[in-house]
């Protein structure tokens, strides 16, 4: 049977022997709760805490700037107006930000240089020069190697060289300095053969449309870029030196090429720099 022992009431536990000062136990009061108002504080300096982390992380913040946007699906070519865009709140991150609007004004008059869909935002590179909002587009069919390797994009300038003839006989005329890509299209999207670029251009001179478009059926295209360059010179007419005197240079007294003579032995090509009839 284990044994149990008892011990007198009033009695705490020490060493062996010991008897409790004066021989009694004192008992120490219990701490309260903390009051109403300490907890009222402790509650304020936690909501305070949690609103700090919040405005430091963005944690809650909805998109504040309201950016220029597409109010229906917009078309290569056409020219924006009011009606054509609105504005709607969007959170954007800086880089792309610098490429918006925020207010319609900028926009106005502008040409679209590739399809913006209904409610895709506006940015600066898909736009062309406002004052190329009333020039006529049309398209040719070029090798990629004549249209920059097929690296030119919506928006580039270019330079439109003709080369009629081949070899040692060949001419290469400039028919147009002031041409601008509106869109290219790859020849896998389109039914050209492989290694063709369709190529939507831009030019504001109506001879200048015709001398293009008679060219590609009587010589051979290259588009030049000269995005970003500044008063890009341009050869009017170019001949090879075949007789050791140097390039021919059928220039008039203006400085204009002479497009008399810009025909090879088949005829073909001459009058590039004149307007054909029906043609732009």
């Amino acid at each position: 049977m284990a044994a149990t022992q008892t011990r007198p009431a009033g009695t705490i536990d020490g060493p062996a022997g010991a008897a409790p000062p004066g021989g009694s136990h004192a008992i120490a009061p219990r701490r309260g709760l903390p009051g109403g108002r300490a907890v009222v504080g402790g509650l304020l300096v936690a909501v305070a805490a949690v609103g700090i982390f919040a405005a430091a992380s963005g944690i809650g913040r909805g998109p504040g700037t309201r950016y220029l946007v597409a109010a229906r699906d917009l078309a290569p070519g056409e020219v924006i107006e009011a009606d054509d865009v609105e504005l709607t709140t969007i959170d954007l991150p800086d880089g792309l930000a610098g490429r918006a609007f925020t207010r319609p004004d900028p926009v106005i008059g502008a040409v679209v240089v590739g399809p913006v869909s209904a409610g895709e935002l506006i940015q600066a590179g898909g736009l062309a020069d406002g004052s190329s909002g009333d020039v006529p587009t049309f398209s040719i069919t070029i090798d990629r190697a004549d249209a920059n390797g097929g690296e030119l994009q919506r928006g580039d300038e270019v330079q439109v060289f003709v080369t009629y003839g081949s070899g040692a006989s060949a001419t290469t005329v400039a028919v147009s300095t002031d041409a601008r890509v509106v869109s290219t299209s790859a020849g896998e999207d389109t039914l050209t053969s492989s290694g063709d670029i369709v190529v939507r251009l831009a030019v504001p001179a109506a001879d200048e449309r015709s001398a293009i478009i008679n060219a590609t059926v009587a010589g051979r295209i290259t588009l030049v870029r000269t995005t970003g360059g500044s008063d890009v010179e341009a050869t009017p007419r170019f001949t090879p030196d075949v007789d050791g005197d140097g390039p021919a240079d059928d220039t008039d007294d203006t400085g204009e090429a002479d497009g008399s003579d810009a025909a090879d032995d088949d005829g073909s090509g001459g009058g590039t720099t004149s307007p054909t009839t029906g043609g732009g």
